[in-house]
C-alpha cells in the first residue's frame, strides 16, 4: 500500500473520531444541560412550593444522584408530607393526626369516638390516601347491617344449651322408666308361683331388655353431663368471642356513622378522597377547590 493511500487512511481514522467525539460532546453537554434545567426548575418548585411540579419533577426526570442529594435527611419527604397533611386536614378538618409512621406515611383517625383508633393513612411520596388494610377488613367483616355474626354465635350458644338441658331431662326420664320397670319386675318376683313359674320369667326378661335399652340410651346422654366442664368452657369462650365480635361491631358501626355524616356514605368517602388528591396533584394551581 503506497504512503498516500496510508495517509488518506489515517486521515479519515481521525476525522472519524473527531466526529463521534463531537457527537459524545454534544450529547453530554445536552444531557448536562437538561439536568441543570431539571436542578433549577426543581429548584424554584421547591422555592415555590409548587406541589405538583416538585412530583412531577421528583418522581420523573430528576436524575437518581440529584434525588438522593436532595433527599439525603428527607427534607423532600418532610416538605411533602407536611404540605399533604396541611392541605387534607383543610380540607377535612375532622380528620384527626394520630401518629407518624414514617417520613412520608401519617395516620388518621375519623372523629372523636369510644376506642378510637387511626383508620386513614397517606403516602406523601406516591401521593395516595388509603384505609388501614386492617381497619378496610374490618368494615366488611363487622358491617352495621350485618347481624350474622352475632346471630351464629347466640346459635351456638343456644344449641350447647339445649343438648345439656335436654340431656338433663332425658336421663332424668330414663331414670325414672328405669324405676318403673325395675319396681314391675320385684312385684313380679313376688307373685312368682308355681303355677306361673314360665309366664313370669318371660316377662321379668322382657323387663330386663327393656331396662338394657334404657340403660343404652342413658349412655349416649351423659357425655353431656359428664362433660359438663368441658361444654362450660366451651360456652365461656363463646362468650368471650360474642362480646369481642360485638364491640368491634360497635366501633365499626361508630366509623360508619362518622363515614355518613362526614362523607354521605363509603362510596362518597372514596371519590372526595381522590379527588381531593386529584385537585392537589392539579398542574394549573396544585390548590384545592374549595
Amino acid at each position: 500500500m503506497s504512503e498516500e493511500v496510508l495517509e488518506e487512511t489515517d486521515h479519515r481514522e481521525t476525522s472519524n473520531k473527531y466526529q463521534d467525539f463531537n457527537k459524545v460532546k454534544k450529547v453530554a453537554s445536552k444531557n448536562i444541560v437538561s439536568m441543570l434545567k431539571d436542578l433549577h426548575d426543581f429548584e424554584a418548585a421547591i422555592e415555590t412550593e409548587n406541589i405538583p411540579e416538585i412530583y412531577r419533577i421528583y418522581k420523573g426526570k430528576l436524575h437518581k444522584e440529584l434525588k438522593e442529594t436532595s433527599n439525603q435527611n428527607h427534607e423532600i419527604d418532610e416538605l411533602l408530607s407536611t404540605k399533604l397533611h396541611d392541605k387534607f386536614v383543610e380540607r377535612f378538618p375532622f380528620m384527626k393526626y394520630v401518629e407518624k409512621i414514617s417520613p412520608t406515611i401519617y395516620y388518621y383517625k375519623i372523629g372523636m369516638y369510644y376506642r378510637e383508633r387511626a383508620t386513614i393513612g397517606f403516602d406523601a411520596s406516591i401521593p395516595e390516601i388509603f384505609v388501614l388494610p386492617k381497619i378496610d377488613d374490618e368494615w366488611q367483616h363487622y358491617r352495621p347491617d350485618n347481624r350474622e355474626l352475632l346471630e351464629v354465635i347466640e346459635q351456638q350458644i343456644d344449641n350447647l344449651d339445649a343438648k345439656i338441658i335436654a340431656a338433663e331431662e332425658e336421663i332424668k326420664n330414663l331414670e325414672k322408666e328405669a324405676q318403673d320397670l325395675s319396681a314391675k319386675k320385684e312385684e313380679l318376683s313376688h307373685s312368682k308361683s308355681f303355677f306361673n313359674r314360665a309366664k313370669t320369667e318371660e316377662e321379668v326378661e322382657e323387663l330386663n331388655k327393656q331396662i338394657a335399652e334404657i340403660n343404652k340410651k342413658k349412655t349416649e346422654w351423659l357425655p353431656f353431663i359428664q362433660n359438663k366442664n368441658k361444654s362450660n368452657q366451651q360456652k365461656e369462650q363463646l362468650m368471650r368471642t360474642y362480646e369481642e365480635t360485638r364491640l368491634k361491631r360497635a366501633v365499626v358501626t361508630k366509623e360508619y356513622r362518622f363515614i355518613n355524616q362526614y362523607f354521605g356514605s363509603m362510596k362518597e368517602m372514596n371519590e372526595q378522597i381522590q379527588q381531593f388528591l386529584a385537585d392537589y396533584l392539579s398542574p394549573k394551581k396544585g390548590e384545592l377547590d374549595k
